[in-house]
């Protein structure tokens, strides 16, 4: 399946997002060997539906004016948290008691990616808002 083109705040944001969304395929498509063909396409498609949601909400709240931090916050973390979220369903449902251990600590390592992302991202807004107070004094 080709990916959906998705739309980033700025470089930054498409280097962090873009990285971490390679590593929960890698994650995922590793959880899946054991599973019915297919699982990992299910995965990919539902991976897809984020990045329509991410665009969506960027093209209808991000991409305005009068648009806030709060809500240019909730963009930057809107494709790792979606993700983190769809990985624990999806992993809960692969499970069938043989693997449940191996699942286990497969989403243990995605909670841990996704928390270093999150951590990433947040150093982004606390860039942007240095930034902004930097040209408040100068002007």
């Amino acid at each position: 399946m080709k990916d959906k083109e998705v739309i980033y705040l700025n470089e930054q944001h498409k280097k962090i997002v873009s990285n971490h969304i390679r590593m929960m395929k890698k994650l995922i498509y590793f959880a899946t060997e054991e599973s019915e063909k297919g699982k990992f396409q299910d995965f990919l498609t539902i991976l897809s539906s984020i990045y329509m949601y991410s665009n969506s909400f960027y093209n209808t709240e991000v991409n305005k004016k009068k648009c806030d931090k709060g809500t240019v916050s909730e963009f930057l973390f809107l494709i790792p948290n979606m993700s983190f979220y769809m990985a624990i369903g999806f992993l809960t449902g692969l499970k069938n008691g043989n693997n449940n251990l191996d699942l286990r600590d497969r989403l243990e390592r995605i909670a841990m990616y996704c928390e270093d992302t999150t951590s990433e991202l947040a150093d982004i807004l606390i860039d942007e808002e240095e930034k902004k107070n930097i040209l408040k004094e100068i002007t």
